[in-house]
């Protein structure tokens, strides 16, 4: 049993009466005594391991897993993962030990409770600069799906209590739930929940925007609810004339977050969103769906094009219904959505509800629209580089995707710009390494022909054909990809193997003046861990390849034999005089300064060309002047030193024209706490410019990080009369 016995919680009655409330509210959802008991159980426990916390708002801290909790009854989710909710944070925040809550509670909450707290881990600092973060997540989700359902509750009361955080993390917290949770949710069919996230985090990240688009729309809303009131009665009554009884008739309204970036889309048109209200009929069956149709293009006439059957052809993320665009009573323009309730479950709770009826978490279970969940346990073993990882996740996960027929009937959902080969190695492998033509809509394409929408397609095989190099150049979908590439690896792996070692041996011999053989086994050893493989050869193999890039073994050879040199000397590098925090592999002492050409920022990866006075200039790793340099011996890895200090960063910034321009970007720069180190102005005199007129800033700044950075350049974008800014 548990032992750790924190003093009881100070909270006032207000406080006790919402917490007893919420309990009560979700242990409402569990009919059985057995889970209910769970769930009890699970709140003791995280009441008295919280009692002393208090939240940023000044509320108890119990009050948060409560909350999330609530939300995950509220899903109708199982009681294991009620439970884990509630206990998502004593592992980390207080004294209780994973192995504690594994004895008490069973294996399955400690198992999600460890998959939320390992979450908990990532620091968001922008896409880009956390891919690998994202892979663990999207790997945490494909083993049990349940972890990244308490994650979305978790958050959901996070961004709910934001106003309570200084400015810099509510933003950064707002951002990474617009770019990473809502879009996951929203692929997970868990779309109440993204819209929520969505909504909540909008005026944090986008003020201006969230103000222009919620005062705009309100009257838009009042005038459409009362439209719409008067419309309802008249659907009912020519329903029930077919004998069709709607279990419900409903307005919605569009979410904030969405009705803005549909405007975008639209030019800021708003005489082009038809679907700001709309109606919502929910009914029992497939077959009174169809009928409810039929019923509502009776009485008025659809607009052309705008008739969409998601039952058919069900969305990506697993939405059903029926939409039709109508024009109703006084010829106004309206949206109408017809549904049954699984449909509409479906719609708000996605994976959740399907996780409910499938009685399990494992992907195992999912069906075809979720399969690729499951698909993403592979992505442990993907070494590809962050900027492929990222292109691979926006076309497989969140990118456009189309529906494509097979002659006997069968649906597959690709992503837009897919071709044959794609869905030859979506069927099978073996299908795709012997994909010799396809057929689409009955005539012969090439096999880098674009599929469309609503495509029938035959693929050709023979026994004699094998995959082609050239595929690699048109194929969308990572798994063909990567399948393409195996079957070259099996074909070529003796030849890849020796390829390897010998780039890696030469690489060493002139990085480090040792042989492979005499380095040390704890550096081979970390080699190893950080590339996931089980063997040199492996690693040898991965590298002759193309698989593992030969910079990035090398840096972790940098990285290992700096630390283990630290551990001897037992002494931090100082920042010389004059110096920037760079460290240079194998020299030491050196005085180094930012190449003006490229202004590298910490963390991207650099290197350091070796000047005639013996200095050292740091540049990006990509940067052009290097790349002419090509494999000279005065070029050498470098890395940056974890201490505290700016770097000088040059930004070139095209502005209107305008009295308090300055005044204003200088404003934005001191609320960042940001230094200027100099700006200097000239006017756009060129007559073929379409920015004559304008003038081209140029200005210093010191800036701490790549996340300082960014933050930057995106608010000086929102200045009245900024055109554009880039990197000077």
């Amino acid at each position: 049993m548990l032992v750790h016995k924190p003093r009881p919680p100070i909270m006032s009655i207000q406080t006790e009466e919402k917490i007893k409330k919420h309990i009560e509210d979700t242990l409402s959802f569990f009919p059985s005594a057995e889970e209910r008991e769970l769930i009890q159980r699970a709140f003791d426990l995280a009441h008295k391991a919280h009692a002393p916390q208090k939240r940023e708002s000044g509320e108890p801290y119990i009050i948060h897993p409560v909350e999330a909790a609530l939300t995950l009854a509220q899903m109708k989710m199982d009681a294991q993962t009620v439970a884990a909710a509630l206990l998502h944070d004593v592992v980390d925040d207080t004294p209780v030990t994973l192995k504690e809550v594994r004895a008490e509670f069973g294996e399955d909450v400690a198992f999600l409770v460890d998959g939320v707290s390992k979450l908990g881990k990532i620091k968001y600092r922008g896409v880009e600069r956390h891919a690998e973060n994202l892979r663990k997540m999207l790997i945490a989700m494909a083993q049990d799906v349940r972890v990244i359902l308490i994650k979305f509750a978790d958050r959901l009361h996070n961004i709910k209590t934001l106003s309570a955080l200084p400015q810099r993390k509510r933003e950064r917290i707002a951002l990474e739930t617009l770019e990473i949770y809502a879009p996951i949710a929203m692929r997970l069919g868990v779309s109440e929940l993204a819209k929520q996230l969505e909504d909540l985090a909008f005026p944090y990240v986008y003020p201006e925007q969230y103000k222009y688009v919620k005062e705009e729309s309100n009257y838009r809303l009042r005038d459409g609810e009362k439209y719409l009131k008067k419309l309802l009665p008249v659907i009912r009554k020519e329903l029930a004339k077919e004998n069709i009884k709607p279990l419900k008739t409903e307005i919605r309204a569009k979410h904030y977050y969405s009705l803005w970036r549909k405007l975008e889309r639209n030019s800021y048109n708003w005489s082009r969103i038809h679907d700001l209200i709309a109606v919502r009929i929910i009914v029992e069956s497939v077959e009174e769906c169809y009928k409810t149709l039929g019923v509502v293009h009776k009485l008025w006439k659809p607009l052309p094009g705008r008739i969409k059957d998601y039952i058919a052809l069900p969305k990506p993320n697993g939405y059903q219904s029926l939409h039709t665009t109508v024009f109703c009573l006084d010829g106004k323009i309206t949206e109408i959505q017809i549904r049954t309730r699984e449909m509409q479950e479906e719609a708000e709770y996605g994976i959740a509800a399907h996780w409910r009826y499938k009685k399990g978490g494992s992907t195992k279970n999912l069906d075809d629209k979720y399969k690729w969940v499951s698909q993403l346990q592979d992505w442990k073993k993907d070494a590809s580089p962050t900027e492929e990882f990222l292109n691979n996740l926006k076309i497989d996960v969140f990118g456009d995707r189309i529906f494509v027929f097979t002659p006997k009937g069968d649906v597959f959902d690709l992503p837009q710009g897919a071709t044959p080969v794609d869905l030859a190695y979506t069927v099978h492998s073996d299908v795709g390494d012997r994909c010799a033509g396809a057929i689409a809509n009955g005539k012969m394409v090439a096999l880098n022909y674009e599929l469309q929408n609503g495509d029938v397609l035959e693929i050709i095989t023979s026994k004699n054909k094998t995959p082609s190099q050239a595929w690699l150049g048109f194929v969308k979908t990572r798994t063909a990809k990567n399948r393409i590439r195996k079957w070259f690896r099996e074909q070529n792996k003796e030849q890849s193997l020796e390829n390897g070692r010998d780039l890696v041996g030469n690489e060493v011999k002139s990085l480090t003046g040792k042989n492979w053989n005499t380095l040390g086994g704890e550096i081979k050893k970390e080699m190893l861990k950080r590339f996931s493989m089980n063997s040199e050869d492996e690693l040898f193999i991965a590298v002759g390849q193309g698989d593992i890039s030969l910079s990035r073994v090398m840096h972790t050879i940098v990285d290992k034999e700096e630390e283990e040199k630290n551990k001897e000397d037992f002494k931090k590098p100082q920042k010389p005089s004059g110096a920037v925090p760079v460290a240079v592999a194998g020299i030491s002492g050196l005085q180094t300064h930012i190449a003006q050409c490229c202004n590298p920022v910490k963390p991207e990866e650099i290197a350091a060309y070796i000047t005639v006075d013996k200095g050292a200039s740091v540049h990006k790793i990509n940067c052009p002047n290097l790349r002419q340099l090509k494999r000279s011996e005065k070029i050498l890895p470098a890395y940056w030193l974890d201490m505290e200090g700016a770097v000088p960063v040059s930004l070139e910034l095209l502005v209107l024209n305008r009295i308090g321009m300055l005044q204003d970007i200088s404003r934005v720069v001191a609320t960042l706490n940001i230094n200027i180190l100099g700006v200097k102005a000239d006017s756009e005199e060129d007559e073929e410019s379409e920015n004559k007129g304008a003038v081209r800033m140029r200005a210093k700044f010191q800036i701490n990080n790549l996340a300082q950075l960014k933050t930057l350049i995106e608010k000086l974008k929102t200045i009245d009369g900024v055109i554009n800014v880039n990197r000077g």
